[in-house]
């Protein structure tokens, strides 16, 4: 038994795979996975990677598609394709797990009416396809709303405190509008992305010229991953944090043990696997005081770690949240507008 099949056996561990490669996906699920995390990166990369696999049923796209339209309909191939190889895990755990992420449009997640209705479209294409959002202000009113009508969310590119929080008020929100209904909630799925965070940060310490040991700030991530996780069970929020954008197996072990879903990609699990950490449980080992005191000599740390640093309105601006949206659009969702299809539009590359 491997450490990640350990972890989700004989933990409350769980994790998800963060890739749309066939091969990889396969590879996954016999160590334990239970949904995927596919974006349009990922999707992107999919079709790179294995072209003759898909190509049949990109084939049958129509021609006369918009660019946007084109990409959504990749898009769609890709999450059926996983959420059915995860059925299973669907019907066994009552809609918990066995996911396939639908991310939406980036071009358009300023726009609530418009994100709804892309989401509603994702959530008819499988009953177990999560809407995947990003933690934005204009989001706030559609996590409400797909939640209310049952349907699962995830909440992306997450990486403070005050944002995991507003995306957990506006679920609860929803999730008492559906009961009232007597509609079956579906979960959220948190998605707190330490990893980028610790790399957003030393970049910014760097050019401010903050003098603080880069190892100080590799725990940067955790620490606000810990905090949502416990402000979660303080508060009985039944959502479920999903620790992301993974660097290093420390990301991992320092959680292990908590009732979380890690999305992993497959390059993190060979490492773990490899690694082979000692089977022991520290998710109640706090980060230190002391670390905590060296990292807020950061201020971009400080408006991540403090609930009600962030205002909604500065989500979008949160320099890493816009870092990785632009990364979302340009690297995943523009290559998907064009992918086999001449560019007909200003958005290409």
């Amino acid at each position: 038994m491997n450490y990640l099949q350990w972890l989700t056996k004989e933990t409350p561990t769980k994790f998800w795979h963060d890739s749309a490669i066939p091969s990889e996906i396969d590879a996954a699920i016999e160590n334990g996975a239970l949904g995927v995390t596919t974006n349009p990166v990922l999707t992107y990369k999919t079709l790179q990677a294995v072209p003759e696999f898909w190509q049949p049923m990109v084939d049958k796209i129509p021609k006369d598609l918009s660019q946007a339209e084109h990409a959504e309909a990749l898009l769609q191939i890709v999450a059926t394709y996983a959420a059915e190889k995860f059925r299973k895990v669907f019907e066994e755990t009552n809609g918990q797990h066995g996911y396939a992420l639908g991310q939406l449009d980036p071009s358009i997640c300023m726009d609530a009416d418009k994100m709804l209705a892309q989401g509603l479209r994702y959530a008819s294409w499988a009953d177990n396809i999560s809407v995947k959002t990003p933690s934005i202000m204009s989001a706030l009113p559609l996590v409400e709303e797909l939640s209310s009508r049952g349907i699962a969310v995830c909440t992306t590119v997450n990486f403070s405190v005050s944002q995991a929080m507003a995306m957990a008020d506006a679920y609860m929100r929803g999730r008492a509008k559906a009961i009232k209904a007597g509609i079956q909630p579906k979960p959220l799925f948190v998605v707190q992305q330490g990893g980028r965070l610790d790399e957003y940060l030393l970049e910014t310490a760097t050019d401010s010229r903050i003098d603080i040991d880069p190892a100080i700030i590799r725990n940067a991530g955790n620490a606000i991953c810990k905090k949502v996780y416990n402000l979660f069970k303080e508060r009985n929020i039944p959502a479920t944090v999903m620790p992301a954008g993974l660097r290093g197996v420390h990301h991992l072990t320092s959680m292990a043990g908590a009732d979380v879903t890690f999305s992993l990609q497959a390059r993190i699990q060979q490492m773990t696997i490899e690694a082979d950490p000692e089977r022991v449980c520290h998710i109640d080992e706090e980060i230190p005081d002391s670390v905590i005191k060296q990292l807020y000599k950061i201020p971009e740390f400080v408006r991540a770690y403090e609930e009600g640093a962030l205002k909604p309105e500065e989500f979008t601006t949160f320099g890493v949240t816009q870092k990785t949206m632009s990364q979302f659009l340009w690297t995943g969702w523009v290559p998907l507008e064009n992918y086999q299809k001449a560019p007909s539009g200003a958005r290409w590359f």
